[in-house]
Formats: structure tokens, C-alpha cells, sequence
């Protein structure tokens, strides 16, 4: 095996893990979803519901930065720097159904590799190759008033590599990354709830468990702390990057991390958010009947910010 085909896979990995997933082209049903209150918090309290009206449109950049280091067979591999990815999405309300439901249609405006000038990657050209073709692609969705994703739908160019097809599958997510669920309860500060979301990114089933605890609240929305942990079972993942006759077995995953955001309930989404998650992923891979065992170790921030008109 070339020293470089196992950073390859861990790439392939990164977006497997973090670029999430939906069905591409046709209006998918999402995945349940429980949110489940822990603590109130203090009074007063009250009842927290998004409220957007048609029309209202909301620009944000989100910025994702990625280090991470390998173990193939117990040995580490030299570490390469993955530039940070930022994208840029314009979302605008197109209904609100008489039970609290939103529509909304959303557009990348905008997709690109943020560099290092001094400290160049050398993945800077491929990434950015491979996220070209999202600049202007585009999608709708239907959240509860709640912030519950519902459904969603993203249109995909036709023509396009399958390997790039499947990678703006997976990235028809990221508006499950912006949706802040709440509990249907009146809540106050302090309060804390739970969300447990099954997930399946790129063909790897996870599950997602996020604590949310209100830091301070106000009559328009409020801030809140956010702890995230996901865990997948061992299986098989099947990716259309993956080079011919390859083969990966997923042995085990965990994630860990924390974060903040900041919710104004007349927006559809936070208006800004920032998370930090450290990923252990152990992996099998088969090339011509061959078993290499890696281990990738992540760190990933995100941050969402809104930008100014």
C-alpha cells in the first residue's frame, strides 16, 4: 500500500463523518428525532417557538476547520493540515402552515477553501475542486416551529462524477447543523433538554445525542451551551469515493464536544453558533485482500455566523 493512500481514506472519512447526508433530488422524510426536557429552569418561563415570516431571509457563513492525525497498523502517519471550508448559505422563508410548520427554500451562494497563505496546503486545489460545484446549488426544507427538521430536498446537477454527487449528498445536512430543537414545554433559564437524532451519513448510521442548557433568556430568544457525543456500531461503508475494489468496515466511532449558540426566535436559525468536536474512528480496510487497520483521530470546529446585508 502507498504511504499516501491512507490519508486518502482518512479524507474520504472527514467527509463521510462531517458532511452529512440526506436523499438527493427527492423530498426525504428526516430520520426521528426525540427532545426531551431535563430541567425546566427558574421562572418566569414560557413556551419557545420560532417565528419567521414569509419572506424573511437569512444569510450566514459556515466555517468548518479540521485537524487530525492516522494509525495504520500501529503506525502514525505524517500529518497533513486540511484547510478550513467556509460556505456561505442564503435562506428564505416560503411558508408557515397553520400548525407552526416553515418552508423555506436555501441556496449556497457562496463555497470555498480558507488558506493559510504563509502555510499553504497542498489539499487546498483538490478540496476546492471537489466543493465547486455546490456554488449555487440549491434545496427547500420543512422545519416545526419547534426547529425540528422535517424534510428536506436538494437539487443535484446532472452529469457530475459519482464521487461528487455523493459528496453534495452528504452536505444536504448542514441545515440539520443550523436547526436548534426545543422542547415543546414552557422552559426558563437554566432549563436543559436532550435531543437524540438517528442519523446516516453517506451510508455510516450513527446516533447523535446533544444536551442544551439556556445560559440567559429574553422575550425575543436566548443564548445556550451545548454539549454533542455521537457513537456508530461497527458496519460497512460504502462510498463512491472509495477507489475500486476497496473496501472499509467501520469498527467503532466516538465523538465528544461542546458549544455555544445564540437563538432569535424570528429567525428560522441561530443567529450564531460555534462547536468543537474531537472524533475517534477505527477502521478496517480491504485492497486486494489485504486488511490495513487506521485509526484517525479529528478535531473539528465549526462556526456559524450571520452576514451583515
Amino acid at each position: 500500500m502507498r504511504r499516501s493512500f491512507p490519508f486518502y481514506l482518512c479524507f474520504v472519512l472527514c467527509y463521510l463523518q462531517f458532511a452529512s447526508p440526506m436523499q438527493a433530488e427527492t423530498v426525504a422524510e428526516k430520520p426521528g428525532v426525540s427532545v426531551d426536557l431535563l430541567e425546566p429552569g427558574s421562572s418566569p418561563r414560557r413556551e419557545v417557538r420560532f417565528t419567521p415570516q414569509v419572506g424573511d431571509k437569512q444569510t450566514a457563513v459556515m466555517t468548518v476547520k479540521m485537524d487530525q492525525s492516522i494509525n495504520v497498523n500501529g503506525n502514525k502517519m505524517p500529518s497533513q493540515s486540511v484547510p478550513a471550508q467556509k460556505m456561505v448559505m442564503l435562506v428564505e422563508v416560503t411558508e408557515v402552515a397553520t400548525n407552526g410548520d416553515i418552508s423555506f427554500d436555501y441556496t449556497y451562494t457562496d463555497v470555498d477553501v480558507v488558506d493559510d497563505p504563509n502555510n499553504p496546503s497542498p489539499l487546498a486545489e483538490t478540496i476546492r475542486t471537489m466543493l465547486k460545484p455546490m456554488i449555487g446549488a440549491t434545496g427547500r426544507g420543512i422545519v416545526s416551529n419547534c426547529g425540528v427538521m422535517q424534510k428536506g430536498e436538494f437539487d443535484i446537477p446532472e452529469g457530475l462524477a459519482p464521487s461528487i454527487k455523493q459528496m453534495l449528498e452528504g452536505m444536504q445536512d448542514s441545515m440539520d447543523k443550523l436547526s436548534s430543537p426545543v422542547p415543546t414545554e414552557a422552559i426558563g433559564m437554566g432549563a436543559k433538554w436532550q435531543v437524540v437524532q438517528k442519523l446516516e451519513v453517506n451510508g455510516m448510521k450513527l446516533t447523535q445525542t446533544s444536551t442544551h442548557e439556556i445560559e440567559s433568556i429574553d422575550d425575543n430568544g436566548f443564548q445556550m451551551k451545548i454539549g454533542v457525543s455521537q457513537k456508530a456500531d461497527p458496519q460497512e461503508i460504502k462510498n463512491a469515493m472509495l477507489p475500486a475494489g476497496t473496501s472499509m468496515q467501520l469498527d467503532s466511532l466516538t465523538s465528544s464536544g461542546e458549544g455555544s449558540s445564540k437563538i432569535l426566535e424570528s429567525s428560522l436559525f441561530p443567529i450564531s453558533s460555534k462547536v468543537a468536536i474531537e472524533t475517534i474512528a477505527n477502521m478496517s480496510i480491504v485492497v486486494a485482500d489485504q486488511t490495513q487497520k487506521m485509526q484517525t483521530e479529528m478535531k473539528m470546529e465549526m462556526q456559524v455566523n450571520p452576514v451583515s446585508e
